[in-house]
């Protein structure tokens, strides 16, 4: 089989997948998710686009409805939240699990009380290295932050609040359904621990975690292994390590 038709393989796999998340969140998260059917316009972006060798998709403002958490603030923010989730995806094709086959990722989430207009937001991305970097803090490659864009203009409205850019904190690399996963861990436990009694979703899980967490870890764990510490990956991916 030719190189371009495993490419094709591949996208159609990924594709595939998230048109079946797009069904499962439908039908079986309890009316957690508003629209969730910009996963079935994000399988069609990946079998449109994408160079023979590369693969790419957007999920635009996936919402959320989710209930207020214990302990938010302030204490009076509305009935419900809002949870908006912009993703944007390209990575290489390359077989599941052999490596980090990302290219370029950046996961927007913007948490927001409708009824009162407060929010919240966090970053997640790929750091691509440029010039002009503060080699002085720790940036790791695959990285959490909170605020970002989202706040831009918002400083003169927290009162006592100090919203800092930093710290970054290391997370695993995601897809679709890995950074889904991860919202509904924390924003909806009840709707994620129904989606992770059924079968259908535990296995778009558990492939999605073997392509884009097990070279993240296997890599990391290499470490520990005896001899000179040479891996710039591992570095780029833990820079706190020793």
């Amino acid at each position: 089989m030719s190189k371009v038709n495993n490419h094709q393989l591949i996208r159609k796999r990924i594709s595939s997948d998230l048109i079946s998340l797009s069904s499962i969140l439908r039908d079986r998260s309890g009316g957690v998710f508003r629209n969730p059917e910009v996963l079935t316009s994000a399988a069609n972006e990946v079998e449109r686009f994408g160079r023979d060798n590369e693969w790419c998709y957007e999920v635009p403002d996936l919402i959320f409805s989710v209930a207020v958490p214990q302990g938010v603030l302030p204490r009076d923010c509305g009935s419900g939240l809002d949870v908006k989730f912009n993703l944007s995806l390209k990575g290489s094709c390359l077989p599941s699990g052999d490596d980090d086959e990302l290219i370029d990722l950046i996961l927007d989430l913007e948490i927001s009380s409708p009824e009162k207009g407060y929010i919240c937001a966090w970053h997640f991305d790929r750091h691509i290295g440029q010039e002009g970097d503060n080699k002085t803090e720790a940036h790791p490659l695959y990285h959490f932050q909170h605020g970002g864009k989202a706040l831009a203009g918002l400083d003169d409205i927290f009162g006592m609040s100090l919203m800092l850019p930093a710290p970054r904190l290391p997370f695993p690399p995601m897809d679709a359904i890995l950074a889904i996963d991860f919202v509904l861990s924390n924003f909806s436990g009840d709707a994620w621990n129904r989606l992770r009694n059924d079968t259908a979703y535990l296995r778009l899980l558990r492939s999605a975690q073997l392509r884009f967490w097990k070279p993240y870890m296997v890599r990391l764990a290499t470490w520990w292994t005896p001899g000179p510490k040479s891996d710039g990956w591992v570095d780029q991916i833990f820079p706190h390590l020793a």
